[in-house]
């Protein structure tokens, strides 16, 4: 079929019309590798439109990658929406890598500075997830030296000081609150513990001003007896024995 002409359809597309009537959507670079400007002709349009159908997945994994960084599961995850069979993933996968837009070290390098410094993820949280992102524990050790005991001390103690502000507590339940608290954001118990050492709590006043706000609170429902009991529990349930 003969080219009549080209006409832009968007970034890196052209719709091109052939003397028969019909028109089809191209790829910039589908019509720089079967030399169609220079040809003027199409001779084999179904290894044309083959080739773009791939182009066009490949652009669309180009356009995923743009928003973020993606790990070769994350790819490959997002494929599946296509159907694409697996000896296309590992095609498009290769070229990525061929046209520098997979980078293993890159990603977890970002990936890891984002959890530092967006999240309070500690680095064995942050290590799960990676490994659940295909990377190899050897690699993400290698990277994780960066959240050094300094680093992780500091994140630690920040998240407790953020806590003691809002804290109606006994020191023994805050402690508790804060190793589970930190344990599921992915820090040593060792690391927890060291830094909880240093945590004072004057629980007489805090008792004293919990058992006011829960006076003031249960007095319009309750009173004698039953008022004192609903106190006593609710500060038992808070740590305080006495």
């Amino acid at each position: 079929m003969k080219i009549v002409k080209y006409v832009k359809s968007g970034k890196n597309k052209y719709r091109v019309y052939f003397d028969n009537g019909k028109n089809l959507v191209l790829y910039e670079d589908v019509i720089l590798k079967f030399d169609l400007l220079l040809k003027g002709e199409v001779k084999d349009l179904s290894s044309v439109i083959s080739y773009n159908n791939k182009y066009e997945l490949y652009d669309k994994v180009l356009g995923y990658i743009n928003k973020k960084l993606r790990s070769e599961v994350e790819i490959k995850k997002y494929l599946d929406k296509y159907d694409v069979d697996d000896r296309e993933k590992e095609e498009i996968i290769n070229k990525l890598k061929e046209d520098g837009f997979l980078n293993n070290e890159l990603y977890i390098k970002s990936f890891i500075h984002d959890r530092i410094y967006l999240s309070l993820d500690g680095p064995i949280k942050i290590k799960q997830e990676l490994i659940k992102l295909g990377f190899s524990e050897e690699v993400i050790d290698e990277e994780l030296e960066c959240f050094d005991k300094e680093l992780i001390k500091e994140k630690i103690n920040k998240y407790i000081n953020k806590q003691l502000k809002s804290n109606n507590k006994s020191l023994y339940v805050f402690k508790n609150k804060m190793i589970l608290s930190l344990v599921n954001l992915g820090y040593l118990r060792e690391d927890i513990y060291n830094c909880l050492d240093n945590v004072r709590i004057e629980e007489d006043s805090l008792k004293e001003k919990e058992e006011k706000k829960l006076r003031e609170k249960y007095s319009l429902k309750y009173s004698g007896y039953e008022l004192e009991m609903i106190i006593k529990k609710k500060l038992y349930e808070k740590g305080f024995r006495n």
